[in-house]
Protein backbone atom coordinates (compact mmCIF):
# COMPACT_ATOMS: atom_id res chain seq x y z
CA UNK A 1 0.00 0.00 0.00
CA UNK A 2 1.16 3.39 -0.61
CA UNK A 3 0.39 6.70 1.33
CA UNK A 4 -1.81 8.96 -1.42
CA UNK A 5 -2.91 13.25 -0.53
CA UNK A 6 -5.49 14.51 -2.17
CA UNK A 7 -5.71 18.42 -3.17
CA UNK A 8 -9.16 18.79 -1.82
CA UNK A 9 -7.38 19.34 1.75
CA UNK A 10 -5.59 22.04 -0.18
CA UNK A 11 -8.95 23.91 -2.17
CA UNK A 12 -8.20 26.90 -0.53
CA UNK A 13 -4.36 27.24 -1.80
CA UNK A 14 -2.34 27.45 -5.25
CA UNK A 15 -2.48 23.86 -6.90
CA UNK A 16 1.25 24.33 -6.87
CA UNK A 17 1.07 24.46 -2.42
CA UNK A 18 -0.43 21.17 -2.66
CA UNK A 19 1.92 19.81 -5.00
CA UNK A 20 5.38 21.26 -2.68
CA UNK A 21 3.23 19.85 0.27
CA UNK A 22 3.34 16.20 -0.78
CA UNK A 23 6.94 16.92 -2.12
CA UNK A 24 8.53 18.03 1.49
CA UNK A 25 6.15 15.23 3.48
CA UNK A 26 7.75 12.41 1.15
CA UNK A 27 4.16 11.60 -0.87
CA UNK A 28 4.12 10.54 -4.49
CA UNK A 29 1.17 9.61 -5.13
CA UNK A 30 -2.10 11.80 -5.16
CA UNK A 31 -5.27 11.26 -5.58
CA UNK A 32 -6.40 14.38 -8.36
CA UNK A 33 -9.71 15.87 -7.26
CA UNK A 34 -11.34 17.69 -10.42
CA UNK A 35 -12.78 21.02 -8.81
CA UNK A 36 -12.43 24.41 -8.80
CA UNK A 37 -10.09 26.22 -8.54
CA UNK A 38 -7.49 23.54 -9.40
CA UNK A 39 -9.02 21.87 -12.22
CA UNK A 40 -12.42 21.85 -13.44
CA UNK A 41 -13.16 20.28 -16.98
CA UNK A 42 -15.12 22.82 -18.81
CA UNK A 43 -12.67 25.56 -18.12
CA UNK A 44 -9.44 26.44 -19.98
CA UNK A 45 -8.75 22.30 -19.55
CA UNK A 46 -6.07 21.02 -21.97
CA UNK A 47 -4.07 24.49 -20.39
CA UNK A 48 -4.54 23.43 -17.12
CA UNK A 49 -3.65 19.50 -17.37
CA UNK A 50 -1.16 20.73 -19.61
CA UNK A 51 0.54 22.84 -16.36
CA UNK A 52 -0.41 20.17 -14.32
CA UNK A 53 1.30 17.08 -16.52
CA UNK A 54 4.28 19.36 -15.71
CA UNK A 55 4.28 20.09 -12.70
CA UNK A 56 3.90 16.70 -11.38
CA UNK A 57 7.09 15.55 -13.89
CA UNK A 58 9.22 17.94 -12.55
CA UNK A 59 7.99 16.07 -8.79
CA UNK A 60 8.50 12.46 -10.05
CA UNK A 61 4.58 12.02 -8.75
CA UNK A 62 1.96 10.39 -9.97
CA UNK A 63 -1.93 10.42 -9.89
CA UNK A 64 -3.10 7.20 -8.75
CA UNK A 65 -7.04 8.49 -8.83
CA UNK A 66 -9.05 10.80 -10.47
CA UNK A 67 -11.58 12.49 -8.88
CA UNK A 68 -14.58 14.53 -10.35
CA UNK A 69 -16.27 16.79 -7.89
CA UNK A 70 -20.03 15.54 -7.82
CA UNK A 71 -21.53 16.72 -5.13
CA UNK A 72 -21.24 20.36 -5.04
CA UNK A 73 -21.79 21.27 -8.68
CA UNK A 74 -25.00 20.24 -10.77
CA UNK A 75 -24.79 17.02 -11.53
CA UNK A 76 -26.26 13.88 -10.53
CA UNK A 77 -26.61 11.12 -12.43
CA UNK A 78 -29.41 9.78 -10.62
CA UNK A 79 -31.81 12.90 -11.25
CA UNK A 80 -35.20 12.14 -12.77
CA UNK A 81 -34.63 14.78 -14.87
CA UNK A 82 -33.33 13.07 -18.29
CA UNK A 83 -31.22 16.49 -19.45
CA UNK A 84 -29.37 16.83 -15.97
CA UNK A 85 -28.83 12.86 -15.89
CA UNK A 86 -27.63 13.08 -19.99
CA UNK A 87 -25.13 16.39 -18.52
CA UNK A 88 -24.12 14.24 -15.68
CA UNK A 89 -23.13 11.86 -18.11
CA UNK A 90 -21.25 14.01 -19.75
CA UNK A 91 -19.89 15.62 -17.91
CA UNK A 92 -17.97 12.23 -15.98
CA UNK A 93 -17.12 10.55 -19.94
CA UNK A 94 -15.58 14.16 -20.52
CA UNK A 95 -13.62 13.92 -17.19
CA UNK A 96 -12.65 9.95 -17.92
CA UNK A 97 -10.72 11.48 -21.05
CA UNK A 98 -8.92 14.23 -18.97
CA UNK A 99 -7.82 11.83 -16.68
CA UNK A 100 -6.68 9.79 -19.72
CA UNK A 101 -4.79 12.86 -20.98
CA UNK A 102 -3.07 13.20 -16.94
CA UNK A 103 -1.89 9.89 -17.24
CA UNK A 104 -4.22 7.68 -14.83
CA UNK A 105 -6.21 4.89 -15.32
CA UNK A 106 -8.28 5.09 -12.37
CA UNK A 107 -11.72 7.51 -12.27
CA UNK A 108 -14.13 7.69 -8.80
CA UNK A 109 -17.44 7.70 -9.25
CA UNK A 110 -20.62 8.20 -7.11
CA UNK A 111 -24.52 6.70 -7.53
CA UNK A 112 -25.80 10.25 -7.34
CA UNK A 113 -28.61 10.99 -5.09
CA UNK A 114 -32.07 10.20 -5.94
CA UNK A 115 -34.84 12.49 -6.25
CA UNK A 116 -36.93 12.15 -2.81
CA UNK A 117 -39.67 12.61 -4.86
CA UNK A 118 -39.70 9.54 -6.33
CA UNK A 119 -39.41 5.76 -5.33
CA UNK A 120 -35.90 4.62 -4.68
CA UNK A 121 -36.09 1.83 -7.10
CA UNK A 122 -36.36 4.14 -9.56
CA UNK A 123 -33.66 6.46 -8.88
CA UNK A 124 -31.90 3.54 -8.75
CA UNK A 125 -32.56 2.58 -12.37
CA UNK A 126 -31.55 6.09 -13.29
CA UNK A 127 -28.45 5.73 -11.40
CA UNK A 128 -27.46 2.34 -12.51
CA UNK A 129 -27.97 3.28 -16.85
CA UNK A 130 -25.49 5.85 -16.18
CA UNK A 131 -22.70 3.92 -14.45
CA UNK A 132 -23.65 1.75 -17.09
CA UNK A 133 -23.22 3.95 -20.13
CA UNK A 134 -20.67 5.46 -18.55
CA UNK A 135 -18.84 1.85 -18.12
CA UNK A 136 -19.28 1.09 -21.50
CA UNK A 137 -17.23 4.11 -22.30
CA UNK A 138 -14.36 2.77 -19.47
CA UNK A 139 -13.90 -0.63 -20.59
CA UNK A 140 -13.02 0.89 -24.46
CA UNK A 141 -10.14 2.84 -23.27
CA UNK A 142 -9.07 0.79 -20.13
CA UNK A 143 -10.21 3.34 -17.37
CA UNK A 144 -11.05 1.59 -14.06
CA UNK A 145 -14.25 2.92 -12.08
CA UNK A 146 -14.07 3.16 -8.43
CA UNK A 147 -17.68 3.18 -7.01
CA UNK A 148 -17.54 4.96 -3.47
CA UNK A 149 -20.37 4.62 -1.01
CA UNK A 150 -21.05 7.82 0.24
CA UNK A 151 -23.10 8.49 3.70
CA UNK A 152 -26.57 8.56 4.49
CA UNK A 153 -26.03 12.31 4.76
CA UNK A 154 -24.84 12.85 1.27
CA UNK A 155 -26.85 9.96 -0.89
CA UNK A 156 -30.20 7.28 -0.43
CA UNK A 157 -28.70 4.72 -2.85
CA UNK A 158 -24.99 3.58 -2.46
CA UNK A 159 -24.22 3.92 1.10
CA UNK A 160 -22.48 0.52 1.80
CA UNK A 161 -20.63 -2.58 0.58
CA UNK A 162 -24.26 -4.18 -0.70
CA UNK A 163 -25.33 -1.40 -2.41
CA UNK A 164 -22.12 -1.81 -4.50
CA UNK A 165 -22.12 -5.36 -4.99
CA UNK A 166 -25.89 -4.78 -6.15
CA UNK A 167 -24.66 -2.41 -8.29
CA UNK A 168 -21.97 -3.98 -9.75
CA UNK A 169 -23.89 -6.92 -10.18
CA UNK A 170 -26.45 -5.27 -12.32
CA UNK A 171 -24.03 -3.58 -14.55
CA UNK A 172 -21.48 -6.42 -14.64
CA UNK A 173 -18.36 -4.36 -16.37
CA UNK A 174 -15.01 -5.43 -15.97
CA UNK A 175 -14.65 -1.82 -15.64
CA UNK A 176 -16.77 -0.61 -12.27
CA UNK A 177 -15.13 -2.27 -9.05
CA UNK A 178 -15.69 -1.43 -5.43
CA UNK A 179 -13.88 0.74 -2.94
CA UNK A 180 -14.07 1.63 1.12
CA UNK A 181 -14.51 5.01 2.46
CA UNK A 182 -13.91 4.64 6.26
CA UNK A 183 -16.43 7.27 7.03
CA UNK A 184 -19.15 5.38 4.80
CA UNK A 185 -18.29 2.41 6.63
CA UNK A 186 -18.75 3.54 10.25
CA UNK A 187 -21.45 5.21 9.39
CA UNK A 188 -22.92 2.06 8.10
CA UNK A 189 -21.91 -0.02 10.70
CA UNK A 190 -19.37 -2.06 8.80
CA UNK A 191 -16.08 -3.04 8.76
CA UNK A 192 -13.13 -3.84 5.54
CA UNK A 193 -13.97 -7.41 6.14
CA UNK A 194 -17.71 -6.67 5.39
CA UNK A 195 -16.44 -5.39 1.31
CA UNK A 196 -14.06 -8.11 0.93
CA UNK A 197 -16.34 -10.71 1.99
CA UNK A 198 -18.91 -9.67 -1.03
CA UNK A 199 -17.01 -8.02 -3.46
CA UNK A 200 -14.41 -9.80 -5.73
CA UNK A 201 -11.73 -6.77 -5.46
CA UNK A 202 -11.34 -3.44 -3.38
CA UNK A 203 -9.11 -0.92 -6.13
CA UNK A 204 -9.33 2.18 -3.97
CA UNK A 205 -9.20 3.55 -0.38
CA UNK A 206 -10.43 6.77 1.33
CA UNK A 207 -8.88 6.52 5.12
CA UNK A 208 -9.95 9.38 7.11
CA UNK A 209 -11.24 9.36 10.87
CA UNK A 210 -15.16 10.09 11.59
CA UNK A 211 -16.98 11.03 14.71
CA UNK A 212 -19.62 7.81 13.81
CA UNK A 213 -22.61 10.66 14.16
CA UNK A 214 -21.97 12.58 10.73
CA UNK A 215 -20.08 12.81 7.20
CA UNK A 216 -17.24 14.54 8.87
CA UNK A 217 -14.07 13.74 7.22
CA UNK A 218 -11.47 14.20 10.31
CA UNK A 219 -7.71 13.87 10.16
CA UNK A 220 -6.40 10.60 11.91
CA UNK A 221 -7.34 10.24 15.67
CA UNK A 222 -9.56 13.41 15.35
CA UNK A 223 -12.41 11.39 16.06
CA UNK A 224 -13.27 7.91 17.07
CA UNK A 225 -12.89 5.58 14.18
CA UNK A 226 -10.79 2.67 14.73
CA UNK A 227 -8.53 3.37 11.32
CA UNK A 228 -5.29 1.38 12.64
CA UNK A 229 -7.33 -1.61 12.87
CA UNK A 230 -8.89 -0.79 9.54
CA UNK A 231 -5.60 -0.88 7.94
CA UNK A 232 -4.49 -3.97 10.11
CA UNK A 233 -7.70 -5.62 8.00
CA UNK A 234 -5.59 -4.20 4.69
CA UNK A 235 -2.99 -5.66 4.87
CA UNK A 236 -4.11 -9.14 6.21
CA UNK A 237 -6.52 -9.27 2.59
CA UNK A 238 -3.42 -8.40 0.95
CA UNK A 239 -4.53 -4.47 -0.03
CA UNK A 240 -1.72 -3.37 -2.67
CA UNK A 241 -3.58 -0.13 -3.91
CA UNK A 242 -3.25 3.25 -3.06
CA UNK A 243 -4.44 4.66 1.06
CA UNK A 244 -5.58 8.43 0.21
CA UNK A 245 -5.81 10.78 2.96
CA UNK A 246 -9.58 12.66 2.22
CA UNK A 247 -9.21 15.57 4.71
CA UNK A 248 -11.85 17.78 4.90
CA UNK A 249 -13.35 20.61 6.63
CA UNK A 250 -12.74 24.54 7.50
CA UNK A 251 -9.94 23.89 10.35
CA UNK A 252 -7.90 21.72 7.77
CA UNK A 253 -8.02 23.77 4.92
CA UNK A 254 -6.82 26.98 6.72
CA UNK A 255 -3.43 24.55 7.46
CA UNK A 256 -3.73 21.63 5.50
CA UNK A 257 0.52 20.87 5.28
CA UNK A 258 -0.20 20.13 9.19
CA UNK A 259 -2.80 18.23 8.92
CA UNK A 260 -1.86 16.16 6.72
CA UNK A 261 1.45 16.08 8.33
CA UNK A 262 0.21 14.89 11.55
CA UNK A 263 -1.60 11.98 9.58
CA UNK A 264 0.95 10.62 7.76
CA UNK A 265 3.25 10.45 10.70
CA UNK A 266 0.22 8.66 12.23
CA UNK A 267 0.40 5.91 9.60
CA UNK A 268 4.21 5.68 9.00
CA UNK A 269 4.75 5.11 12.63
CA UNK A 270 2.64 1.77 11.92
CA UNK A 271 5.35 0.53 9.34
CA UNK A 272 2.32 -0.70 7.44
CA UNK A 273 2.54 1.53 4.36
CA UNK A 274 5.01 2.29 1.90
CA UNK A 275 5.95 6.25 1.23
Amino acid sequence: MKIAGMNITYRHFPFRDFLNSMARLGVEDIELWAGEPHLYVYRNVLGNIRQIRKELQSRNMNIACYTPEQCVYPYNIAASDPCLRQKSIDYFIDNLYAALELGTDMMLMTSGIGDFSVPQEESWKYASDSLDQISHVAEKEGVTLALEPLTRFESNLITDAKGIKSMIDGIRSPSLKGMIDTVAMQLAGETPEDYFSVLPEICHFHLIDGDGLSDAHLGLDDGVLRWRECLTSLQSYRYEGVCTLEIMGFEYYRNPHEALMRSIRKIRELGVLSS
